[in-house]
């Protein structure tokens, strides 16, 4: 950086005269050389070659004239400034001067003026009001007497430390690590300091202090921030995949999430609802979502069986390792499990969905749950459906816990579904996607051109039967009955396929439409083998009517003629076979046979 002979006249150790200072410089060999200026030719010096206390001396005079609290003043940090390029110097320097002007500006000066003000002294370059905040942010924390080396780029702050007893500085940081991670770092140097004056210890300025904390590696302060756990995730660099190489339902992603505003039910009832969702991982389009009151595994039964019926069985499930998504209703049969890797009661092994439908499953590694397409997919949801006008009045917080006060107004059950399939619909018809593979194309072009490659796999009607059931181990009672949560099936003619499976503590799968209870059931054993099926529902009649007059005498008829064809099944002796038998277990010759007189066969010659 050049400045005029005549600016540095009587700083420090120099001369007041402008020749008895060119020949002070001459005697110490720094050179000067003659330029152009204002008013003629003037004598020239390069900062960087003057003594340090007249830079310092110089640098103070200048800060003073804008009425500026000068600071401390940090010669490591002036040190690396002067060892910088002459352009760099420059740059920083102007940037310094233009941090001044602004900070010495009155408090009712708008922008517009301030602009124009910085301009007409220092011209148009980089003095936009983002430049000018930026350069502002850039000096926070930082002394005045300080700016130029602060604003010198790629600046890092004073690299050498000062004298600090280890004591004191184990103590900041550990201040650090156990406070909240917004807490002021001038605070925790506050404490230490007021600490250190009792126990002796060398703490030196803030500014000193912050540089030293700046100056740590960036994963040291994260540390000492957001502890250990919250580090391993920000530094864990993620796993890139190429999406390029699958086609449209290879993999789904699964996931669920609970959303940031109330509800009012059907039933009066304001809740949040949580929102199931797959996501086609190729394409990025969301296949099917479900609304629910929680996170569970009917929900997320259907969901996969209606999105099966419209699109056709994907092949890979892709999902965290929830209760409601790793349990039996959706991962039984399935080879590697997270939850009830253990069989239920009596070796029961109820199978789910994905078996029935021939699903192959992956579950995302416990707390790695971000690297669903679902999770990043709820993500961007989540901020264009919750946090919509519409729902402005209807938010009581983000927090899981959160409970709905009186200033809050939930919105309808009709209202929510409207808005939510709106901006999903919005979600996959988007065009000018940038996402790998999409090609500014919409999620759903994406998709649709995947799924013409791509060899359907239609489900049956028993697949989706069977994967639409929700199985319970249940005991059979003397009747040939199973009752479940109050609900009672069983009729005569499953009754005989039943009754084996009673008593000695035996249970079987059984199996009902989780959307209705009074369809009719089936049963398996223990072994997944099928017991029948058409199990019906047993409806209670009003007490006293014909109905169940008639019911009654139904199964009445039913059981004996059940009855009759065990009785004719068992193939009993006649009295006299019985008798002939029990005497020999006396020990009694059996009685001779005498002939049959009536029979022609055997009768005897003619008399």
């Amino acid at each position: 950086m050049v400045v005029t002979v005549r600016s540095i006249l009587g700083l420090a150790s120099l001369p007041t005269d402008r020749t008895s200072a060119t020949n002070w410089l001459k005697a110490r060999n720094i050179p000067t050389h003659w330029g152009k200026a204002i008013g003629g030719k003037t004598e020239f010096v390069n900062l960087s070659d003057l003594p340090p206390n007249v830079r310092r001396a110089f640098n103070e005079r200048r800060i003073a004239k804008t009425g500026l609290s000068m600071g401390r003043y940090d010669e490591i940090a002036h040190e690396e400034f002067f060892a910088a390029p002459a352009s760099l110097q420059e740059s920083a320097q102007r940037k310094a001067e233009i941090a001044e002007a602004l900070l010495v500006m009155e408090e009712g000066t708008n922008w517009k003026e301030r602009i124009e003000i910085i301009r007409a002294k220092f011209g148009n370059k980089s003095t936009s009001k983002p430049s000018l905040l930026r350069l502002l942010r850039r000096i926070k924390a930082v002394d005045p007497i300080n700016f130029a080396p602060a604003l010198l780029p790629k600046y890092r702050g004073r690299r050498a430390l000062a004298a600090t007893s280890e004591q004191a500085w184990s103590l900041f940081l550990t201040i650090i690590r156990d406070a909240g991670p917004d807490f002021p770092i001038i605070q925790a140097w506050r404490d230490v300091r007021d600490i250190s004056v009792k126990e002796g210890w060398n703490w030196p300025h803030y500014q000193t202090i912050y540089r030293r904390w700046n100056n740590l590696p960036g994963e040291q302060r994260l540390v000492a921030r957001y502890g250990k756990g919250e580090s391993n995730k920000v530094l864990s660099q993620p796993a890139l995949r190429d999406k390029t190489s699958i086609n449209a339902l290879d993999w789904v992603s699964l996931d669920g999430r609970t959303l940031d505003f109330w509800v009012e039910t059907e039933d009066g009832c304001t809740v949040r609802l949580t929102m199931i969702a797959l996501v086609d991982v190729a394409s990025n389009m969301v296949l099917d979502y479900e609304l629910a009151l929680s996170e569970n595994a009917p929900s997320t039964l259907r969901l996969i069986k209606r999105t099966c019926e419209k699109y056709g069985i994907f092949d890979k499930l892709y999902t965290d390792n929830g209760s409601a998504f790793a349990g039996h209703l959706v991962s039984g049969g399935n080879a590697h499990r997270f939850r009830n890797k253990r069989t239920m009661s009596n070796g029961i092994r109820p199978m789910g969905i994905c078996f029935h439908l021939g699903i192959k499953l992956h579950f995302a590694l416990p707390a790695n749950g971000q690297a669903k397409i679902a999770e990043r997919t709820f993500a961007t949801l989540s901020r264009v459906i919750d946090d919509r006008p519409e729902f402005k009045k209807a938010h009581a917080g983000h927090n899981p816990g959160a409970s709905p006060n009186k200033n809050v107004k939930p919105v309808t059950l009709a209202v929510a579904r409207e808005i939510i399939h709106s901006e999903i619909k919005r979600h996959n018809n988007e065009t000018g996607r940038r996402s790998q593979g999409a090609n500014k194309r919409s999620y759903r072009e994406v998709f649709e051109a995947g799924m013409e490659q791509r060899l359907t796999r239609v489900p049956t009607a028993r697949q989706l039967y069977l994967a639409g059931l929700v199985f319970t181990p249940v005991a059979v009672n003397r009747y040939g009955q199973v009752i479940v949560d109050k609900w009672t099936y069983g009729s005569p003619t499953t009754q005989s396929y039943l009754l084996p499976y009673h008593g000695n503590g035996q249970r079987i799968l059984f199996g009902r439409d989780p959307d209705n209870f009074a369809a009719p059931a089936i049963a398996f054993d223990e072994d997944n083998r099928l017991i029948c099926e058409a199990i019906e529902y047993v409806s209670r009649g009003a007490y006293g009517s014909k109905d169940g007059i008639r019911d009654a005498a139904r199964n009445r008829k039913a059981a004996r003629d059940a009855v009759k064809k065990a009785e004719e099944a068992n193939n009993y002796l006649s009295d006299s076979e019985l008798a002939t038998y029990l005497a020999m277990l006396r020990g009694k010759r059996p009685p001779p046979t005498l002939p049959d007189y009536n029979s022609t066969a055997s009768a005897g010659p003619a008399c």
